[in-house]
């Protein structure tokens, strides 16, 4: 009797060490596979719709994650189809091929002051006019009229001469418009207002 309760107690005492070390494999498996990273892009600062998502940081994501986002180290060929904020991960599905758009790229002189602090390529701006006088400043008691909505940046260059007191700010601008924007910039006092993320409408 002795001896046949040994033996199903060894039994019992092997079969729990067994399980032990399964439970132990498994764990360690299923640990190491969440360990597992992979680096994807991160918005470093605020990027609008249309823009080429350039202003981005790698950031490592769970493996099993990393599928649904832009991968870090592989070029970005496209714009993004709706505005990322920043600090957030840029999915694949926001960036598309873009769509080639008949427009010009338009310099304009922009008054200090007259712009958004920290104006970068790829932002959205709305461009208002307000009639100039003689002088060349504002009009007392003139109304600033919308030229154009939703406007690109392309380039800004805060040291361009010739634009004295202010600085240079290339648009792009659709073909239809040029003529427009370029007769507001010649008579009148420019202003760049921001266009928040909130705002921006998706493309479809």
């Amino acid at each position: 009797m002795r001896q046949s309760r040994a033996r199903v107690t060894d039994v019992r005492v092997w079969g729990g060490l067994i399980l032990l070390v399964v439970a132990a494999v498994l764990g360690a498996a299923l640990l190491g596979r969440g360990s597992e990273t992979v680096l994807v892009l991160q918005a470093g600062r605020d990027l609008s719709v249309g823009s080429v998502p350039l202003d981005v940081v790698p950031v490592a994501v769970p493996a099993d994650l990393a599928a649904a986002y832009l991968p870090a180290g592989e070029p970005v060929d496209g714009r993004l189809r709706w505005p990322v904020a920043v600090g957030e991960l840029i999915p694949r599905s926001a960036v598309t091929v873009p769509v080639m758009e008949s427009t010009r790229s338009v310099t304009v002189s922009v008054e200090s002051g007259h712009a958004p602090a920290g104006l970068m390529p790829g932002d959205l701006v709305d461009v208002w006019a307000t009639r100039a006088d003689a002088g060349g400043f504002a009009a007392p008691a003139t109304d600033p009229s919308l030229v154009l909505a939703g406007a690109s940046v392309v380039a800004v260059a805060a040291d361009a001469a010739g634009f004295a007191g202010g600085f240079a700010v290339e648009l792009a601008v659709p073909t239809d418009r040029v003529g427009e924007l370029v007769s507001a910039a010649r008579g009148g006092v420019l202003d760049l207002v921001a266009v928040p993320l909130e705002s921006q409408q998706a493309i479809p």
